[in-house]
């Protein structure tokens, strides 16, 4: 993978890509004059990755650009302001102060979600296990500003870790966080998440493992939340009561007490 920076780079902007290219293991390019199709035919990467003024974006070598959006957050944090409930937050229990763990963190819409109703005395962790995904994550998080001060706070606070959620959860200790939240890529996808389509090409593709659900049987204290397609038979197999939605999206629970 290659990092580089828009033709418009501040020093500042080519000072932070360099660091970013060696902290991630990443190939760092001088961008010069060169044009997308040149830097790749130039060095044979499968994409680059573009710091500009306002954002980190990835390139893959077909495909859309991809870069951090806090997708259904921002329209969820709104409708919870003005009021309005929340599925995932009313089915996990989650109240201020808590501790949860988003295992599968994507993008972390949900974390974003999490961390608005946690607030400042409670914490949000975010585990992603791909490389591109963490680096558009943990820029996007720092940098993308909402009209709504709620969202950016809620982002903000958010800790972002880059390791698999198995190795993660065995080294910790027993009941260390509330909720333990997996939102794997679906075994069934769902069609009409056009927007969120480009990016399974980032994220991790595994289901998820007995071991790890039984791992967070150990480490939560009150709930563990899977959210799949509807008609998944993930729910059966892992163990999750799962339940029922009017869309193609639901959750599984597993009570802890």
């Amino acid at each position: 993978m290659l990092v580089t920076t828009s033709h418009d780079a501040t020093h500042d902007t080519i000072v932070e890509a360099r660091k970013l290219a060696e902290s991630s293991g990443a190939r760092w390019v001088d961008r010069r004059s060169f044009s997308l199709p040149q830097l790749h035919k130039r060095y044979g990467e499968q994409g680059v990755l573009i710091l500009t003024l306002e954002k980190l974006v990835y390139y893959p070598i077909s495909g859309e650009p991809l870069f951090f959006h806090p997708s259904t957050g921002y329209l969820r944090i709104k409708r919870m302001l003005k009021g309005e409930s929340d599925p995932l937050i009313d089915l996990s229990g989650v109240r201020p102060g808590d501790a949860v763990l988003d295992c599968t963190a994507g993008l972390a819409s949900d974390s974003i979600v999490f961390s608005h109703v946690v607030g400042e005395t409670g914490r949000v962790t975010a585990l992603e296990s791909e490389l591109v995904s963490v680096l558009l994550l943990t820029e996007g998080l720092i940098k993308y500003h909402a009209k709504i001060e709620a969202l950016n706070t809620a982002m903000r606070r958010i800790e972002v870790i880059h390791t698999d959620h198995l190795t993660y959860l065995r080294g910790l200790p027993d009941q260390s966080y509330d909720i333990v939240y997996f939102d794997p890529m679906f075994r069934i996808p769902v069609k009409a998440s056009s927007s969120m389509s480009p990016y399974r090409e980032i994220f991790n593709p595994n289901p998820l493992s007995l071991e790890a659900v039984e791992e967070a049987r150990r480490v939560a204290r009150r709930r563990i939340l899977l959210k799949e397609h509807r008609d998944s038979p993930e729910y059966d197999r892992l163990g999750f009561t799962k339940h029922r939605s009017r869309t193609k999206i639901a959750y599984g629970v597993i009570d802890l007490c």
